[in-house]
């Protein structure tokens, strides 16, 4: 029966997914520990300890944050903590070439090449245009090497290529109630234009994901521009709220207060 009442909600392609993210999560297996909830830690040092330990397994996470944040950086952060847990991992990229993405993270001490060789992890570009085909080749990725972490940079590319308004909701909507069927751990990259108050780029994706982070870039009194992330939004977890200062070491993002 409670099978049936979760099919019958996820054919309702324009429905907030609130209750389809909450059924999905609890029918895990395995996800229930002695202790708590099993976590996906995120590779991101001083993190982990904001969020009870990382996100929940299968759930979709917004990372929002404007030019030069990191977004980025942190995204294969957690493609590569995939890989040093010996899990497999996607990073679909909308914009940037996969050669130019590994360009970008080898600076950090990340050989993805080696990786993609033995087909522990994918970088794949795909051109964002049409939405079925975004669609099937994320989950075409995902399926033949059986990831548990993916990374989709940016999901803004996806809600611009939408050819109406109205199908904004449900290009998001129809996109992640197929990533919890995979039961894959998703980071969602966000586009925020410099200078916006908002969560996301559209309005819409913080209410359709189970979690939100927030990287901002501000000005401090001797010019420089301190970054800090701040966690809006985490579904059955107990996190902080309030905002912590982040460097960019040669190692990445690190949390540092």
């Amino acid at each position: 029966m409670e099978e049936k009442s979760l099919e019958e909600l996820k054919r309702n392609e324009l429905l907030s997914l609130e209750q389809v993210s909450q059924t999905s999560l609890q029918k895990q297996e395995g996800m229930k520990l002695e202790k708590g909830i099993k976590r996906v830690p995120t590779g991101i040092p001083g993190l982990d300890e904001l969020i009870e330990g990382g996100f929940i397994p299968g759930s979709v996470i917004l990372l929002s944050g404007e030019a030069g944040t990191g977004k980025t950086i942190f995204g294969s952060q957690f493609i590569w903590n995939a890989l040093c847990m010996g899990e497999n991992g996607v990073y679909i990229t909308l914009q940037q070439t996969p050669e130019e993405i590994m360009n970008d993270v080898a600076a950090f001490g990340r050989d993805f090449r080696k990786a993609q060789e033995m087909d522990q992890c994918r970088i794949v570009y795909i051109e964002p245009h049409d939405i079925k085909k975004i669609i099937e080749t994320i989950l075409k990725n995902v399926r033949e090497i059986n990831a548990k972490r993916l990374v989709i940079d940016s999901i803004t590319l996806i809600g611009e290529c939408a050819e109406k308004p109205r199908d904004i909701r449900y290009n998001f909507s129809r996109l992640i109630r197929e990533l919890k069927k995979l039961n894959v751990t998703t980071l969602l990259i966000s586009e925020v234009k410099e200078g916006s108050e908002g969560l996301s780029r559209f309005g819409i994706e913080e209410f359709l994901v189970d979690g939100v982070i927030l990287l901002k870039c501000g000005i401090d009194v001797v010019g420089g521009k301190p970054r800090s992330l701040i966690i809006r939004k985490m579904r059955r977890t107990n996190h902080d709220l309030n905002t912590h200062p982040f460097e960019i070491t040669e190692r990445g993002i690190r949390i540092v207060g």
